[in-house]
């Protein structure tokens, strides 16, 4: 297909802007993941900073020492499978797969990639690499090929829903695994062809400042896109290994120092507080920014830093992957090399002669490996200022765009900040829009755990005929109490039961109470019809419909249906139907809330109703004019259409007597006449207002 531009732009934007939604949820995805990975990040460096410093203090490894290196060494080896289990975490939500498979899956896959691909090229890169790029490719073809029913293992429910998801998952598991496999397969064939100095014609030796400005350069880009620098470099890592060797051993046999250009230059001078020279980014932070977590964030990098470990800024702000902090990450290791490299140049700082390890304190770090020059050190410090100099522009950059949802109220003296689901919400962003379902699904399971904790019952609020005095029917309103015999009413925990998509179980059950109060009632001479609130999910849904009807069957004539306006908005077809339905039975429909709706009187043109419920808001408003005249013209539109009416929060005479002076059938349900009663309050409600009537009949 054809899909130039200039030929098919609908088309061309539209693959353009799935791409990009691909690309971002995908850079979403490893970064968040990467923030996941903070505290054992965390635990690993703190393991090699202690490790460090007992070593360098004592100057012999203890038994605590190795532990501590072997602590930081094993989490370090799996660390590719902990970032491959994020980043599928997050990757499984956007693509609304179950997280604990995935994310096993894809653990599983790159533990058998680097089994069985060639060791000799399977370095800590490659599997740094895979680690990120595995999931970002294997979670969309696992999820594509979920969908293709003849993939299926099988598709029922009888075993339970996890048993058959599982089930499912496992011939696209292993189509998807041997895609892993073939583009795995190519990476490290084409990865172990490269050698990174086939590739630089600078020499260390003669050219000692423009290998160092590659050598930063190089190692700052590939840790923006995640992949371990000095593991990635490793060849250029060993040749200023070597020249630090080789200028110590000059040295000790009593010559000069051979070559500027070596790894104790670079780990002293160049990459103070790690890759990006990110001390400096430290010290902005703490000086300059606004964000007291990064604050936070910089005073935990300190320890670490001080030893050039910054995977906490790395993974935590994040460095990688994020634009922002790219320039000064590249740039100032960069100024690190010039300047040093000229102070050396110019004899000013001692060219380092003694091999230190890279991990090695700062400013100890520079002082050692000039064996003790002073120099060394302000040089060091001078570096970390002008690093800091640099950094300052972006640490305020994120001060203006993290700052820009604040609102201050000084009468309060507090400050309001949007929160960053919240503004992600205005984006087409999946990962956003699904890490907020997750945040909101937890704080519904919250709510139903304390809801599941309490009991539930019915009151019927009577609805009385203003003219004869009976009650001519009632409405079923559903009820929870809670541990200390507190009543609680609907708005405390429908809500929450309809964002658990479980109004359909409520309304089931609400239909069950009905049938057996009916029955109580009955048996004790009350025969009054009950009104039920249904939800649209229930209408909608057959299965349930048919439920209902097996219930209600014999108690038909006693039952009325309540919906309100919303629910005539959902799918108009399908409601007709249901309504259909229920006058099959002989059941009546009611309109819950008439008026408040933006088209109320459509609704009485499109659909067959029997009942109008007026809603309060018209009841109040008979205060004024203007009030009355829309509540008459509500009164005779119902009265040319021969529906019934029922005036819903009638509590005073005034309000009364305006509307029986209307001289048409109506019911009254408000507190005029009483409030929502129990069962049994309302059976003896009702066959004391039917006796008092009797009475005053016969009094006449």
């Amino acid at each position: 297909m054809d899909i130039e531009p200039n030929k098919h732009p609908d088309l061309y934007e539209s693959i353009k802007l799935r791409f990009k939604r691909c690309v971002f949820a995908s850079l979403q995805a490893i970064r968040d993941g990467m923030i996941w990975l903070i505290p054992c990040l965390m635990l690993s460096s703190f393991a090699l900073f202690f490790a460090s410093i007992g070593e360098f203090a004592t100057g012999n490894r203890a038994a605590w020492i190795e532990q501590l290196y072997s602590l930081h060494g094993a989490i370090a080896d799996f660390f590719p499978y902990l970032m491959t289990a994020a980043i599928s975490y997050v990757l499984a939500m956007q693509w609304r797969l179950p997280r604990p498979p995935v994310m096993l899956l894809m653990v599983v896959f790159l533990l058998t990639v680097t089994q069985i691909l060639p060791s000799a090229v399977m370095l800590k890169t490659f599997q740094i690499v895979i680690a990120i790029t595995t999931p970002i490719y294997a979670v969309p073809v696992l999820a594509k090929l979920l969908q293709i029913d003849a993939l299926k293992l099988t598709s029922t429910d009888s075993a339970g829903r996890i048993v058959k998801e599982s089930l499912n998952f496992v011939i696209p598991s292993i189509l998807t695994f041997v895609a892993v496999l073939s583009v795995n397969y190519a990476i490290v064939g084409m990865s172990s062809s490269i050698n990174v100095l086939d590739y630089i014609s600078v020499d260390y030796a003669n050219q000692p400042t423009m290998f160092g400005v590659v050598f930063a350069a190089l190692n700052s880009v590939i840790w923006f896109f995640g992949v371990h620098g000095y593991y990635a470099l490793l060849p250029m890592v060993d040749l200023l290994q070597e020249a630090s060797n080789l200028n110590q051993a000059t040295i000790l046999a009593g010559g000069q120092v051979v070559y500027d250009m070596n790894l104790s230059f670079m780990g002293s001078f160049v990459f103070i507080g790690g890759s990006g020279a990110t001390f400096s980014l430290v010290m902005a932070l703490l000086w300059f920014s606004d964000q007291r977590s990064l604050r936070l964030l910089a005073l935990a990098s300190i320890p670490i830093g001080l030893l050039n470990i910054n995977e906490i800024l790395l993974f935590g702000l994040p460095i990688i992957l994020n634009p922002r902090l790219f320039w000064p990450f590249l740039i100032v290791p960069i100024v690190n090399v010039l300047t040093s490299m000229s102070a050396v140049s110019l004899g000013l700082v001692p060219s380092p002669s003694v091999s230190v390890p890279f991990n090695s304190p700062i400013l100890l770090n520079a002082w050692m490996a000039t064996d003790g020059a002073m120099s060394a050190v302000l040089l060091q410090l001078l570096n970390i200022g002008v690093g800091t100099l640099l950094y300052i522009p972006t640490v305020r950059a994120l001060n203006a765009s993290m700052s820009k949802g604040d609102i201050h109220l000084s009468v309060f003296d507090t400050t309001y900040s949007r929160r960053q689901e919240e503004a992600e919400m205005l984006t087409d962003d999946p990962i956003a829009r699904a890490q907020i379902k997750e945040k909101d699904n937890l704080l519904v399971e919250k709510q139903l755990v304390i809801i599941g904790q309490r009991d539930f019952c019915l009151e019927y609020q009577p609805q009385v005929c203003p003219n004869t005095g009976k009650t001519v029917g009632c409405e079923a309103l559903i009820r929870s109490i809670d541990s200390n015999g507190t009543v609680k009413y609907p708005g405390t925990f429908l809500p929450w039961l309809e964002k658990a998509k479980l109004m359909k179980d409520v309304d089931l059950w609400v239909f069950k109470q009905v049938i057996k109060d009916l029955d109580k009632m009955q048996q004790q001479g009350v025969f009054v019809p009950v009104s039920i609130n249904v939800s649209p999910d229930t209408l909608m849904d057959s299965e349930y419909l048919a439920k209902i009807e097996k219930l209600v069957r014999p108690y038909a004539n006693y039952i009325h249906i309540e919906i309100t306006e919303d629910t005539l908005l959902v799918d108009e077809q399908r409601i007709k139907e249901a309504f259909k339905y229920f006058h099959s039975m002989g059941i009546p429909v009611h309109i819950d809330d008439f008026g408040t709706g933006y088209s109320s009187l459509s609704y009485l043109n499109k659909f067959d109703v029997d009942v109008i419920k007026v809603d309060r808001s018209f009841v109040l408003s008979l205060e004024n004019e203007k009030g009355e005249k829309v509540f008459k013209s509500i009164m005779s539109i119902a009265k040319e259409l021969e529906m019934g009416v029922v005036v819903e929060g009638v509590e005073t005479d005034q309000q009364l007597n305006f509307i029986v002076e209307e001289n048409d059938p109506v019911a009254i349900q408000g507190w005029y006449y009483s409030k929502s009663l129990s069962l049994n309050q309302f059976v003896e409600y009702v066959l004391k207002r039917d006796l008092e009537q009797a009475e005053l009949r016969l009094a006449q």
